[in-house]
């Protein structure tokens, strides 16, 4: 009986032993930025890009934005010096205005060091809404069109509206949205508001990635105003 358990403890000081003496990296790259941007073609938006590296490889890293359809760029390329364990960048996301591509883009951030087959990764979503589009009379607009929701929760968007040519009517606001789980109540927005708050539900079984919705701001006589915005359930 001894002789086997000796063996086993050998055995298993052995394969302790080359665990700690493999030379197998431990190595990890930690992204701190938004996870979704909110573009129509031919805009573009900056944020901070910040890059933490923990691992025992102090080689340079560079970060490129891959699988994005064409007309999706990040720029400019984000560079970690060899021995450098952070550093925060700002960064632009842009969409051509002659994309082809429309909703929900899952593209996906490459940091590879440069000297070495070592690679991390983060995602990044990208949703191209299709330009606002004004009625004869007013138009309807939001400073932050991407709303983060929990499944279930719900959200205020805050609708501004801009009355011209001599257009003083009411407007319903409505959502057109290709998911039962993201709904909202007719809201009435009076003759002398500029601005309302619309409530956006979301229901416990709503699909964790960022979903385009259509606000629709409707006039008595049937005329509408349309606008895109993203729900992005975590």
């Amino acid at each position: 009986m001894m002789p086997v358990l000796r063996r086993s403890l050998f055995l298993l000081g052995c394969l302790l032993a080359i665990s700690c003496n493999s030379d197998s990296p431990y190595y990890r790259v930690r992204f701190t930025m938004p996870d979704t941007v909110s573009l129509s073609p031919g805009e573009s938006t900056q944020f901070d890009m910040t890059l933490d590296r923990v691992g025992d490889q102090p080689g340079e890293l560079r970060v490129d934005l891959v699988t994005a359809p064409p007309g999706i760029t990040l720029s400019p390329q984000v560079v970690l010096p060899e021995g450098s364990e952070t550093i925060t960048v700002p960064v632009t996301v842009s969409v051509a205005q002659d994309t082809q591509a429309s909703g929900t883009q899952r593209t996906t951030l490459q940091a590879k060091d440069t000297g070495k087959d070592l690679i991390s990764t983060a995602t990044l979503y990208v949703v191209v809404l299709p330009p606002p589009t004004p009625a004869d009379g007013f138009a309807i607009s939001t400073e932050d069109r991407t709303l983060d929701f929990f499944p279930g929760q719900n959200q205020l968007a805050t609708i501004q509206v801009a009355r011209t040519n001599g257009f003083t009517g009411a407007l319903t606001l409505t959502i057109e949205s290709s998911s039962r789980r993201i709904m909202a109540k007719p809201l009435v927005v009076a003759a002398e508001q500029t601005s309302a708050r619309f409530l956006i539900e979301t229901s416990d079984s709503a699909t964790r990635v960022p979903q385009p919705i259509t606000v629709i701001a409707t006039s008595e006589d049937g005329r509408q105003a349309r606008l895109g915005l993203t729900v992005n359930v975590r």
